[in-house]
């Protein structure tokens, strides 16, 4: 692993940063600490999140009502980002549990089709990211640790804009399970012990985190893309954390009361990213090259 002075320097030298984020907590979940710390250094940030579309009739309202009012998502989303004191621009696709065919199985989040390169929200965010790009921006996409459909097609969006010195790529929440590490082509560069691994902390959410690793089916997202993944054009390093940040990063999250109950409550998840932060050295940043 490389220190983190070369990304570091990276983030000081461009105008603002933007995190993109399939989700609504997404990026807050894996580098809210980041964003803490660069907003406290002045920089503006920018949460780009992909997925934020609803759809408000009845033939989706009960997938709706599983994953909450996007009303509701939305408000914890705004006051979330105000903590953090970064900015929200959402893209407004439909997440997978809103697009056709409708999943039939919870399972069916992870399975990616052959074809996921064709699907038209890669290309959506390819040119969001392009023009962030060229508007002098740093850009922070996910890797899609975890194999969820969404993550892939974000993932694969930054991807396809392919190596650029402004480009970094962060690992998803997922990544807390060292097994869901070990199955991404790039993550799995740089192994931990599975005695260091965060679900430790609270090993009721690291056993349904390493279970993710066996409901994935499909292609990742480097797979997908036919990108074969070369180790020297992969470099990992760890941005350490700082406690100030580390809180405002909890209270950031304690602010996604619908999604923080279903990944096992606040208490949890805070112990488990505590935990990462100090087995890993802090949030983990890759740089494609």
């Amino acid at each position: 692993m490389t220190g983190p002075s070369g990304v570091a320097d990276a983030l000081d030298d461009a105008d603002r940063m933007v995190v993109v984020s399939p989700h609504f907590d997404d990026a807050v979940l894996a580098v809210g600490a980041l964003i803490a710390a660069r907003v406290e250094a002045g920089q503006p940030v920018e949460v780009l999140t992909v997925f934020t579309g609803a759809r408000d009739d009845a033939t989706h309202y009960g997938r709706r009502e599983a994953f909450a009012d996007y009303v509701v998502r939305r408000a914890e989303d705004d006051r979330a980002l105000r903590v953090l004191g970064a900015r929200p621009h959402r893209l407004g696709l439909f997440e997978r549990i809103f697009r056709e065919p409708p999943p039939r199985h919870p399972s069916d989040l992870f399975h990616t089709p052959t074809d996921v390169a064709d699907c038209p929200e890669v290309e959506a965010v390819r040119r969001t990211i392009a023009e962030a790009l060229a508007s002098e921006a740093i850009v922070l996409a996910p890797l899609g640790i975890g194999n969820h459909v969404d993550h892939v097609l974000v993932a694969m969006g930054a991807l396809r804009v392919g190596p650029a010195p402004r480009l970094l790529f962060y690992e998803d929440f997922s990544a807390l399970s060292e097994r869901c590490r070990r199955r991404h082509p790039v993550s799995r560069l740089q192994r931990f012990g599975f005695g260091d691994a965060p679900g430790w902390a609270g090993p009721r959410l690291g056993c349904r985190l390493a279970a993710l690793s066996l409901l994935a089916r499909g292609p990742d997202p480097t797979t997908a893309l036919g990108l074969r993944v070369v180790p020297e054009r992969w470099r990992p390093s760890a941005l350490p954390v700082r406690p100030e940040h580390e809180d405002i990063q909890f209270r950031a999250l304690a602010e996604y009361r619908t999604q923080t109950a279903a990944l096992g409550g606040e208490r949890r998840l805070r112990a488990l990213i505590h935990r990462a932060h100090d087995r890993r050295g802090g949030e983990l940043i890759w740089r494609f090259q």
